[in-house]
């Protein structure tokens, strides 16, 4: 049966398993390789759209020299988007797509072009090759020179090391790679049955490596010695063949995130990558198109999509397995991206070691800086999950981010850049979940912030539930740890790299849970302490709630913070006689200095307090509910927010401000998808 036929979909009892028409379906419905991570996609029950419409179909049906209609499809999305003209609507029948797409044409405001998924039909565009999904019996290979479970392709590939600069900017890997481009992953993929990533190696002696302890020495160095970083690829550049290992996780701790499926790969329908700097879909200096109800995979150290100079672009229904990025965006303007799934590269048993010193350190979306600069950006009911980090937002003017649910990146989550004159960026109504540095900085140059600011603009963050509290992997252990803690690292609210000039930013109405102390004990979790040198700080009315010790009041030097109306709560305090935790510090010189900052002075108006949650012990914690009780003292609490400052809840609580996510009586939103994950719940990520 080949691939191109129409995708079957298999319900599993915790997700929707997608399986190509050819692949190889093991007993009871269940994966080969490993299960599932997220939801895999299911097709569009979307209507046909009225107006002129044209459809492509991969089988041979499919012949691009038919007229396009629904009995004689064309063949090839390459020729079918040529011959597009505004109002058309292009239609993919349902399998797969092996080519990499650019858009030429445009539509106009009244007659956009669309280009979607048959409803019903699940159409998938794909850059890899072919033969390891549709033939993975004749594709591989014992390598009797190599580990134990090694395989290497049957073909050999000799213009995949082509050496391509790549498109997009790279703030934490190293580019160029001077003097070790040859250790540039560039062989990238997933086990088809369940889209879980496949590592890409840096150097075969890694690949082939027994020991997945972290080695003792430097972490450029010993190569030879390791890591082992579980089932992936490494392309030799000598013979211009693929190699692979499939072998089983053995490292204690990893429990049901470790890898036990098929070893040989010969009976595993992969997805498989090679080269680098080649996106899958180009869209460039075209207007007002919308594509929807896609899957996408099979990028390499490159742009899935790669978005420049276009305006008036919508993406809705996408999921995007892989890629550096997975959308990659430069000064283009009036972009929307709704309803779309974005999977990075992090397998179960994936950590931040792993990816940024012996794999690929992939962002999600990354934005540029060409002219014009990219302007009136939204993001809404997306998720974003399973990779190193996930958004570089620093180019950005008037960006929406609203109803996301950003959850399992190891390393940075969103960035906002540096301090500027008219930053403008909109944060609301999300779940954010496991990040090492949930909100992340970089400093790229020296002077780089300007000294003054539009007195409007800034980062609005509110009306977010923030949930760290599962952690993430973080540091690879050098010997056994059974417990499995090192997958369980909880990260900061705030950080940065360089001491960057933070943004200014106005943090409100916001719920944080945490697990642990945060880092030297810094006030608000960091948001009182943290990168306000040089920019200024507004955090009011949200509530901290810390389920180990007391939060903190570690606070640094005199700086312009504005604050007032939090919650500071703890589950299990370390200690129980603080009936005011803040009036040892009122006392102190400090106190006296913040109020040239902030007239009533720091900690005045906030509230040492049980804020009185629906549901939140320590005791059942899968079942936390935190919309608050009648009798909760956070309800008419908080301090009055500027009327400029944006609010989507303001007229549902018109009195004095509720302290928290969600005001009293308000009906918890659904994130992500369709608005399918609820805004509070279990917290463990497998």
């Amino acid at each position: 049966m080949s691939c191109s036929t129409t995708v079957q979909v298999v319900t599993l009892t915790l997700v929707t398993l997608l399986l190509p028409g050819n692949a190889i379906q093991a007993a009871e419905g269940q994966p080969l390789s490993h299960p599932a991570m997220r939801p895999l996609p299911t097709a569009s029950t979307r209507p046909l759209a009225e107006g002129p419409s044209f459809f492509v179909d991969s089988t041979s049906k499919g012949d691009d020299a038919n007229d396009g209609s629904q009995l004689h499809p064309w063949k090839t999305i390459a020729h079918a988007t040529r011959q597009l003209k505004p109002g058309d609507t292009l239609y993919l029948r349902g399998g797969t797509y092996y080519e990499r797409v650019f858009l030429s044409q445009s539509g106009t405001a009244a007659k956009p072009i669309a280009i979607c998924g048959y409803p019903g039909e699940l159409a998938i565009l794909d850059g890899g090759f072919r033969e390891f999904h549709d033939s993975p019996a004749t594709s591989w290979h014992p390598l009797e020179s190599g580990a134990a479970g090694e395989f290497v392709s049957t073909k050999t590939y000799p213009q995949v090391d082509d050496r391509q600069v790549p498109h997009q900017f790279l703030p934490t890997a190293w580019e160029p790679m001077w003097g070790v481009e040859t250790q540039r992953p560039i062989a990238l993929g997933h086990f088809a049955d369940s889209m879980v990533p496949l590592h890409g190696y840096r150097t075969v002696g890694d690949l082939r490596a027994k020991s997945e302890f972290w080695p003792a020495a430097a972490k450029d160095a010993d190569r030879d010695a390791g890591p082992y970083c579980g089932p992936g690829l490494w392309f030799n550049r000598e013979t211009g063949r693929v190699h692979i290992r499939l072998s089983h996780n053995r490292l204690a701790g990893l429990g049901d995130r470790a890898y036990r499926g098929e070893t040989d790969p010969r009976k595993l329908p992969l997805i498989v990558a090679l080269g680098f700097g080649a996106e899958v879909l180009r869209i460039s200096g075209i207007q007002h198109v919308q594509i929807r109800d896609l899957v996408l995979r099979g990028a390499t150290g490159s742009p899935m999509i790669h978005l420049y100079g276009s305006e008036n672009i919508d993406f809705d229904h996408l999921t995007i397995f892989g890629g550096f990025p997975a959308l990659l965006v430069n000064a283009s303007k009036e972009i929307r991206v709704t309803h779309s799934a974005f999977r990075g590269l992090a397998a179960p048993w994936t950590g931040r070691g792993h990816m940024k010193y012996r794999g690929t350190a992939s962002y999600q979306v990354i934005f540029q800086n060409s002219q014009p600069g990219n302007e009136n950006i939204e993001f809404g009911w997306c998720e974003f999950t399973d990779d190193h980090d996930c958004a570089f937002f620093r180019f950005v003017k008037n960006l929406q981010f609203h109803h996301n649910y950003v959850d399992n990146f190891n390393d940075d989550g969103l960035e906002f850049g540096p301090k500027r004159r008219n930053h403008s960026m909109y944060v609301y109504q999300n779940r954010i979940g496991a990040c090492l540095g949930m909100f992340q900085q970089h400093e790229l140059e020296k002077d780089e912030s300007p000294l003054d600011h539009d007195p409007n603009s800034g980062v609005f963050v509110y009306r977010n539930v923030l949930d760290p509290r599962a952690g993430v992997y973080y540091a690879m252990p050098t010997k056994d740890e059974p417990s499995g803690e090192y997958l369980h690292a909880e990260g900061v609210l705030v950080g940065d790299h360089g001491s960057p000039i933070y943004p200014v930013m106005r943090f409100y109405h916001n719920t944080i849970i945490r697990k642990a102390p945060v880092f030297r004990d810094y006030f608000l979790f960091g948001l009182g302490a943290v990168g306000i040198h040089n920019s200024e700080r507004h955090v009011f009315n949200n509530i901290l709630v810390q389920l180990e010790g007391a939060p903190g009041l570690g606070l640094g030097a005199a700086s312009n913070l504005r604050e007032g109306g939090n919650f500071l709560w703890s589950l299990a305090p370390s200690s129980a006689g603080d009936v005011d935790p803040f009036a040892k510090f009122r006392a102190s010189k400090l106190f006296t200095e913040s109020k040239q900052y902030f007239e009533p002075g720091w900690t005045t108006q906030d509230h040492w307090a049980d804020p009185a949650f629906v549901n939140l012990k320590l005791t059942d914690l899968p079942k936390m509910d935190l919309r608050l009780q009648p009798s909760s003292p956070a309800i008419n609490a908080g301090a009055p927010i500027p009327s400029e400052w944006p609010d989507v809840l303001r007229d549902i609580d018109p009195d004095q401000p509720d302290v928290g996510a969600l005001p009293h009586g308000t009906k918890p939103w659904g994130v992500g998808v369709d608005g399918r994950i609820p805004l509070y719940g279990a917290t463990a990520t497998k």
